[in-house]
């Protein structure tokens, strides 16, 4: 396969301007990172999946295995270019036309360091959605959101019954954590730890195993201690589930995967979805379905389409004068994990981020042998997941979680709205020395949030509240990860790697330096980021329950053949990154909807076992 160089080069990764760019994309050959895509449409197919991100690719794939169904896949995005299958490179492509460029809400218990108020919002604009711009991190959440998901009504996704398919989606090459039970080894998912052992990394270690804490597997039968984390990265390349599920597909009679196809309505009639209006080269085109529409959108875009359609709550729909087909909380109940940033000096002698990936050794070693820094995701070394209540984490319901991040101030600088003036106090002092990030993440919120229409035109962004701190238990849990940042980043085994809290001020907080708990509130007020694990916004469970929009079979309730298959049907949001979850739910999503397929082929089968 060919890459166009200029078009490789357009996005602003390290290597844009590399000579080694051309080697980095020969040595990376042997994968292919997107299906072909085609622009021949049907008039009509047995299902149409609206969105080819982490859940719908999966969707695509599983249902195209029936080979007496048509499936057409339709993405808003393009095909995504090669380089997003750097690891180091993911945070590149936010703000780019990969990206959607949401920005929330202005928010009333922070944001006073954020233009507007407002929190930016990545969301993958491409085959590969999400997945092809994340930090590739491999969570699944806590076993007990599974459970309280079956308590609450959405039987069949206790943990028990959903372990089967996160082990159905995985191929993990850690021998040592797949003798713990938990895992799969035949999987399209490819789960590794990242070929690259950082400075920050093993001084974490020592701190840990100094103070008894668990280092290991988080997926497993523990869920709290220090995560050796391992990313959906294969062989040292993105595996995102675009090359997982839909490249070993892409030349099925029966799959059609459409790029730059926008969908703005879905077609209801007499209380059925038969199929969908969307945008693409230039016309507007409908395509039937004779069988199910299934969103797979992600938790904003999904909302978005089925209010647009005339499904959601009345008022909402009444006031952009859309015709109400069904009554739902459809926006409802958003959920996201999001975090404060404390940050830390390292010694002089360690190389930044930014230099390490730059480093004629380090892309050599990767070109060569796909190790070393341009495996880290994002920066990212490791991860511990901590209860507020334990000094040692030894309980199985963690509140929160520790990203220990090699930090680089150009995000801070144009991804993350984060005002100029704010940015100059905190970060810039800092733009050529080497330090890192200590996220303090909320892992179980309380706040809910919504996604409601600006209007009725489908090009126009929904407006995302979230909704943050809106209950005061979640600034509680936050400013507590921040003492343990602050606990850790200060302790001896820290201090080796020259581990210093930044001298720099947050404005506005000057009055509290000196008294960490009022300090890091004042910091929590002013900057939070979105880790990009929206959930909730189609909430699945007892179909008799008014705060619901789906059923356990993922159907939109009164609507018959629509159903939603993606992150936006989680009744609660997982203890963890949503990108592993949200297939998991895609994968039993198509199980539901292939036991209503029947073809001669399965009968045949039938008919042999029952001779």
């Amino acid at each position: 396969m060919d890459y166009n160089i200029t078009f490789e080069s357009s996005y602003p990764t390290p290597y844009a301007s590399s000579s080694f760019l051309p080697l980095i994309l020969l040595s990376m050959i042997g994968q292919k990172h997107t299906p072909d895509t085609t622009n021949h449409i049907k008039d009509a197919y047995d299902y149409i999946i609206v969105g080819g991100g982490s859940a719908g690719s999966v969707v695509a794939s599983r249902l195209a295995e029936k080979h007496c169904v048509t499936v057409l896949l339709l993405e808003a995005g393009k095909s995504p270019p090669k380089v997003t299958d750097i690891p180091t490179a993911a945070r590149s492509f936010i703000q780019s036309d990969i990206d959607w460029k949401y920005n929330t809400a202005p928010q009333k218990f922070t944001g006073a360091g954020l233009v507007n108020r407002s929190v930016a919002w990545p969301s993958g604009k491409a085959i590969g959605g999400s997945g092809v711009i994340n930090a590739m991190l491999y969570l699944r959440g806590n076993q007990k959101n599974y459970d309280d998901w079956a308590h609450q009504g959405a039987s069949g996704w206790s943990y028990a019954e959903v372990l089967r398919y996160f082990k159905k989606l995985e191929t993990n090459v850690n021998e040592d954590f797949v003798k713990n039970g938990y895992h799969g080894v035949n999987g399209p998912i490819t789960a590794s730890n990242p070929e690259y052992d950082s400075e920050l990394k093993a001084a974490v270690f020592n701190y840990a195993r100094s103070r008894g804490i668990r280092i290991g597997d988080i997926n497993g039968p523990q869920a709290t201690g220090v995560y050796d984390l391992q990313t959906t990265i294969r062989n040292g390349q993105r595996c995102s589930a675009a090359k997982a599920y839909l490249v070993p597909k892409e030349n099925s009679t029966n799959l059609d995967i459409v790029a730059g196809a926008f969908v703005k309505k879905i077609v209801i009639e007499n209380r059925m979805a038969k199929g969908v209006v969307f945008d693409f080269e230039g016309e507007t085109r409908e395509v039937r379905a004779y069988k199910e529409v299934i969103l797979s959108a992600g938790t904003t875009n999904t909302a978005q389409l089925l209010m647009l359609s005339g499904i959601g709550p009345r008022a909402e729909l009444k006031k952009h004068n859309i015709p109400v087909i069904a009554d739902l909380p459809v926006g409802k109940n958003l959920q996201d994990h999001w975090a404060t940033i404390v940050s830390f000096e390292l010694a002089p002698n360690i190389k930044p981020l930014t230099e390490k990936q730059v480093d004629e050794s380090q892309i050599k070693n990767y070109i060569d042998y796909k190790k070393g820094v341009l495996t880290s995701p994002q920066g990212v070394n490791l991860l511990a997941f901590l209860n507020r209540e334990e000094p040692i984490a030894t309980g199985n319901y963690p509140d929160h979680q520790l990203y220990f991040w090699e930090g680089a101030t150009e995000p801070a600088e144009n991804q993350l709205n984060i005002k100029t003036e704010y940015f100059e106090a905190i970060f810039a002092p800092y733009k050529d020395k080497p330090f890192y990030f200590c996220l303090s993440q909320i892992l179980h919120p309380k706040g809910r949030g919504e996604v409601t229409l600006r209007s009725a035109d489908p090009y126009d962004p929904p407006v995302i509240d979230p909704k943050y701190f809106s209950h005061p238990d979640d600034l509680e849990t936050i400013v507590e990860g921040m003492k343990k940042c602050k606990t850790i980043g200060e302790s001896e085994e820290m201090k080796k790697v020259g581990s210093k809290i930044f001298t720099t001020v947050y404005p506005g907080c000057e009055s509290f330096v000196g008294n960490d708990d009022k300090y890091f509130r004042c910091m929590a007020h002013s900057i939070v980021i979105t880790l990009n694990h929206q959930t909730g916004t189609a909430k699945m469970g007892n179909p008799r329950d008014p705060t619901t929009v789906v059923d356990p079979k993922l159907r939109v309730k009164t609507i018959s053949h629509l159903r939603v298959v993606d992150a936006s049907v989680m009744p609660n949001i997982p203890g963890g990154n949503t990108n592993v979850p949200t297939m998991m739910v895609a994968e039993k999503g198509s199980d539901i909807i292939k036991e209503d397929i029947r073809c001669e082929a399965d009968n045949d089968l039938h008919s042999f076992f029952i001779e």
